[in-house]
């Protein structure tokens, strides 16, 4: 009697942590990014003229246990326009609590990924990941995130670049048609201030919808004036 009710129990343990498991997993896959391994998608960069720069191809490969959530790794291949120049990258995306985290390489333009891929080139990317709480709501304000990028030739520095991104705030709800779809999404915004060779001060509004990722994105100058936009152009599960 006494053994059937330690199995009992332990197979009540069991249930519950499998059950538990499926829940978070679950939670994770209805955030506001793909979260499902095999999903795939495309992003086509324009400039302010509405002209092709550019096109990003990413896929969930895997996703992982971590000791208190999930963890999706991205391939990420970026191209120019005409899908030449590959230059190839993985990223994270952490699903934990009641939040996402971004890491903030799936965040850069493709053109700065060019470099990486030159013969002797050497590119260093540190910065906190980017934060998006499970369910956003309008008048909702996120935390700041920060990225530092150096790159180096033969161990010599050639650049590097500072991204302070500041005000991100959630503005409301939206539907939204790309040639990938209709998406019904969140819309955000934040200020991004830039510091190289130059400094820059750049608004960026963007569209994401849930088990998907940014759908759409508008980046504007400190005059409000349209500098660039990306659109999800694929879109498979």
């Amino acid at each position: 009697m006494k053994k059937l009710a330690i199995f009992t129990f332990f197979a009540a343990l069991l249930l519950l942590t499998s059950t538990t498991s499926y829940a978070q997993t679950s939670a994770c896959e209805n955030s506001y990014f793909a979260f499902k391994e095999g999903v795939s998608m495309e992003l086509t960069h324009y400039d302010k003229k509405g002209k092709p720069t550019a096109i990003t191809k990413q896929k969930v490969l895997e996703v992982s246990d971590e000791a208190d959530g999930f963890k999706a790794t991205i391939e990420m291949e970026n191209t120019d326009e005409k899908g030449k120049r590959p230059s190839n990258n993985n990223f994270d995306i952490t699903c934990k609590g009641n939040s996402v985290f971004v890491d903030m390489r799936s965040m850069l333009r493709p053109e700065s990924s060019y470099a990486a891929n030159q013969p002797d080139m050497e590119m260093e990317i540190t910065g906190d990941a980017m934060e998006f709480p499970m369910e956003l709501t309008p008048g909702q304000t996120l935390p700041d995130g920060n990225m530092e990028m150096k790159t180096s030739l033969n161990g010599m520095k050639i650049m590097g670049i500072k991204l302070n991104i500041t005000n991100r705030k959630v503005e409301g709800t939206e539907t939204v048609t790309t040639p990938a779809g209709t998406f019904e999404c969140i819309k955000m915004t934040q200020d991004t201030d830039i510091q190289s060779i130059f400094k820059m001060n750049v608004k960026t509004t963007t569209w994401y919808a849930k088990g998907v990722g940014m759908v759409k994105t508008e980046n504007y100058d400190k005059n409000g004036k349209l500098e660039g936009s990306s659109v999800l152009t694929k879109f498979q599960k």
